[in-house]
């Protein structure tokens, strides 16, 4: 399983970002996480449900996302997906266009203008030609890979690009500190009983004013942010160790099996025993 907070993604050997290809089988579900980069999915065949900043959407076959470096955002398949994944630090950008965090991107699958279908097509080629490029890795790809990249970036800027304003960007900068915060305390104390005074508490906020914050930035209370870090962790144990069920839950601080049993058919669609056997 994959780490699900502030991520640090490990680059390929040959580039200065992140490049993979998925067969996911499905059952997989990301919790929502941060990262400094600008990460893009091209969906080849499947499904993939998606949210980011709260709006939620649907991937299809040849569908594709551009996440913004420091969206929130979580990922959940249940039936098996093929995709392309490629993420690209900002760090990166700022070598080649230092105002980049100036820029905001926001494409529109939807869209009916045929200019932009044409962008939109143009991106869906150039993520194609990257990846069997880098899968081949003839002599040179490299210098290929990059020419790519570079080609999508500078689509993204011209056709889907938006200023961000100043004061936003530090306040919306501000906001993930804190949630930063928050997200890493829960991941050393997801085993406990965490109250909304407490964590409330860490992060300098009263308690009415920090179930909202959560809220507004995270498109779900503390409490059931909490119960998916521990979701996670169980379904791990799940397919990984023979462990009981039961103490499975408990190991990792979920107590009540009402609540379990009921968010985790609603996650991964089936019962914790039936997960192990599918």
């Amino acid at each position: 399983m994959e780490e699900y907070r502030h991520e640090f993604i490990d680059k390929n050997e040959m580039l200065d970002l992140h490049l993979d290809f998925f067969i996911d089988p499905g059952q997989t579900v990301i919790n929502k996480h941060f990262h400094d980069w600008i990460e893009i999915v091209y969906l080849i065949h499947g499904d993939l449900e998606i949210q980011v900043n709260n709006r939620s959407m649907k991937l299809r076959e040849n569908d594709f996302v551009v996440i913004n470096p420091m969206s929130i955002h979580s990922t959940r398949c249940m039936n098996g997906n093929t995709a392309i994944l490629l993420q690209i630090p900002t760090s990166f950008l700022e070598k080649f266009m230092p105002d980049i965090r100036d820029f905001s991107f926001a494409v529109d699958l939807e869209s009916k203008d045929p200019r932009v279908q044409t962008k939109l097509a143009n991106i869906r080629s150039t993520l194609q030609d990257l990846w069997i490029n880098y899968q081949f890795q003839a002599e040179g790809y490299v210098f290929r890979c990059y020419s790519l990249i570079f080609e999508v970036i500078y689509i993204l800027i011209h056709s889907f690009s938006y200023k961000v304003d100043r004061k936003e960007q530090q306040k919306n900068q501000k906001n993930l500190e804190r949630i930063q915060e928050i997200m890493e305390y829960v991941e050393s104390h997801y085993t406990e009983q965490i109250s909304i005074a407490e964590i409330a508490g860490r992060v300098g906020l009263n308690e009415i004013y920090f179930s909202r914050f959560f809220k507004a930035n995270m498109g779900m209370t503390f409490l059931e942010y909490l119960n998916m870090v521990r979701l996670e962790k169980i379904y791990v144990d799940l397919l990984n160790t023979n462990m009981p069920v039961k103490d499975i839950q408990i190991k990792h601080g979920f107590y009540n099996d009402k609540v379990f049993r009921r968010m985790f058919r609603e996650v991964y669609g089936c019962t914790p025993r039936e997960a192990r056997t599918q």
